[in-house]
């Protein structure tokens, strides 16, 4: 039974704000999880021709999109001060999202401005720290694809 060409590389990289941008994996994360959104909209539409015995019908349109992602791993000293800054300033920063495949398995990444919306720590008795983070759009998130 053919299972499609699965992937495993799927990762989200952090900004560092400079002109040009890099990008770079947070050492120790090790999962990783997108939500793209489709808000949609919608109103009750009435049969013009038969208003009170047609029933009225429900028309969706799309209003607005959102991107939401969750890093885990466990907590890196190298990692740290640039979850640390960025939790304590509360500030944009750039992700992306990077589907590394090739051109002719639909590889790219999306890009986007986005916040910290929180990080956990956490340890259990003498063993090592953890971290989920969760992560929300500030903006489009633009695709590219693999050259």
């Amino acid at each position: 039974m053919p299972t499609g060409n699965q992937t495993t590389r799927l990762v989200i990289q952090l900004g560092d704000g400079g002109d040009p941008e890099t990008f770079a994996h947070t050492c120790g994360a090790n999962t990783f999880g997108i939500t793209l959104t489709n808000n949609l909209g919608e109103n009750t539409v009435l049969d013009c021709e038969d208003p009170l015995d047609v029933p009225a019908v429900i028309v969706r349109h799309l209003e607005s999109q959102d991107t939401a992602c969750t890093i885990t791993g466990m907590v890196t000293t190298e990692a740290w001060s640039t979850w640390r800054q960025w939790a304590d300033d509360g500030v944009e920063k750039n992700i992306k999202i990077f589907l590394d495949e090739s051109a002719a398995n639909n590889g790219g990444f999306w890009t986007l401005p986005a916040y910290l919306a929180s990080i956990e720590l956490t340890k259990e008795t003498s063993g090592k720290a953890t971290f989920s983070a969760s992560i929300s759009g500030a903006g489009q998130r633009v695709w590219t694809a693999a050259t």
